[in-house]
């Protein structure tokens, strides 16, 4: 009998415990979980994953004393420096730049400034385009120039044997990938700059194609105009 009520005292004191405990969590989730508590916490998921304002700043504020910094600060400073160029490589075009050996590093630059001022590239995804256009491009003009200079050496001479034979297959693919990729790459940013089409419509017969329109009734007063564009 004694047994038995030890156990039923033991029964509740967990029920006891348990309850305390559930409503000691509910207290907690309310206190936790509110509605400005959840707003921050949103706040830190959603944010650019590349916060670099501070960094900036702090670069900025290096740079205006610079002629008063220690050694301590100058090496942060330079450090800081390194990280904002690394950070913005698609934008200054550090990544094309550094394709190749430093020899080549001024050449890759100018080729990609060129082709950005002339295809007006601005956005990330036009960038990112241009940038494998170069690297594409400077792929296929390394393998045609290994390719041309093992078919022929600089005499006139040439000679050839299995192994030139198989890496000359093997450097020929390499130049019908990377200009397949050039021409992919070529097309993509034409049609990404390619303004958006639109054209009105007067009547109930017609034929659209490039850079004409052919009607086959002429309008009628009570034909509705009707405004198509492209999506």
């Amino acid at each position: 009998m004694a047994n038995t009520r030890r156990q039923l005292e033991a029964k509740h004191q967990i029920a006891k415990l348990s309850g305390a405990k559930t409503d000691n969590g509910k207290r907690l989730a309310r206190q936790e979980i509110r509605p400005d508590r959840i707003g921050k916490m949103r706040d830190i998921f959603v944010q650019d994953i590349f916060p670099d304002d501070k960094e900036i700043k702090e670069y900025a504020d290096l740079v205006a004393k610079s002629k008063k910094l220690t050694e301590k600060q100058t090496e942060r400073m330079n450090e800081i420096s390194l990280e904002l160029v690394m950070q913005y490589g698609l934008k200054n075009g550090l990544w094309v730049k550094n394709l190749d050996h430093d020899k080549y590093y001024e050449a890759l630059g100018k080729i990609r400034h060129d082709v950005v001022a002339e295809c007006s590239c601005k956005t990330s995804l036009e960038l990112m385009l241009t940038d494998r256009i170069v690297a594409s491009y400077w792929r296929a003009m390394k393998c045609d120039m290994i390719f041309n200079r093992l078919v022929e050496k600089e005499d006139g001479k040439f000679s050839f044997d299995q192994l030139k034979v198989n890496i000359l297959k093997e450097f020929n693919k390499g130049i019908e990938l990377a200009n397949r990729q050039l021409n992919t790459n070529m097309i993509l940013l034409k049609e990404l700059k390619q303004p958006a089409l639109n054209f009105s419509v007067k009547t109930k017969t017609a034929f659209v194609a490039q850079n004409q329109q052919l009607n086959i009734n002429q309008p009628n007063k009570n034909d509705s105009n009707e405004i198509i564009k492209s999506k």
